[in-house]
């Protein structure tokens, strides 16, 4: 019987660790320069992460999706539920990438204030989401519906204004 307890301890605590890792993970390759550093209005110092741009192979009909879902009060609050239950562990509070998970990550996760993320669509951003990126922690999050998936994007703009 104690045996069993036992199994049983050790396979949920890899089931946990795996949930960790497959609910965050980034959609670019990062790199830190300890160097670099960038002032806020109250002059400290804080930490960039030199994001490099990548292909992340979406293809241009879904690249050229509209989002269908007005990004207004319900629709970031929505969003922000998600991110905060599964996404945050690895792009970190504020979607810089610094994530308490994402510091093992290898490639990092994006920061969403890199201009090569602002630059990507929203049908972009859906499809990275919905089917993760190749050759990083980055899973597709399919087990989302499809609208708070959409909800997922409009919280993540927020990142950038």
């Amino acid at each position: 019987m104690r045996k069993h307890h036992v199994l049983w301890s050790v396979l949920a605590a890899f089931m946990i660790v795996g949930l960790l890792l497959s609910g965050c993970a980034g959609v670019s390759k990062a790199s830190e320069d300890p160097g670099a550093g960038s002032a806020d209005s109250e002059g400290v110092e804080e930490p960039t992460v030199e994001v490099e741009p990548k292909d992340y192979g979406v293809p241009a009909d879904d690249a050229n999706i509209v989002n269908p879902i007005a990004a207004d009060d319900g629709s970031l609050q929505r969003g922000e539920e998600i991110y905060s239950s599964s996404c945050v562990k690895c792009h970190g509070k504020e979607g810089l990438g610094d994530g308490s998970v994402g510091a093992i990550l290898d490639p990092k996760p994006v920061d969403f204030r890199a201009e090569h993320v602002k630059e990507l669509s929203d049908g972009e951003l859906f499809y990275i989401i919905t089917h993760g990126v190749e050759g990083s922690g980055m899973l597709g999050f399919t087990f989302f519906e499809e609208e708070d998936r959409w909800h997922l994007v409009n919280y993540m703009r927020t990142f950038q204004e």
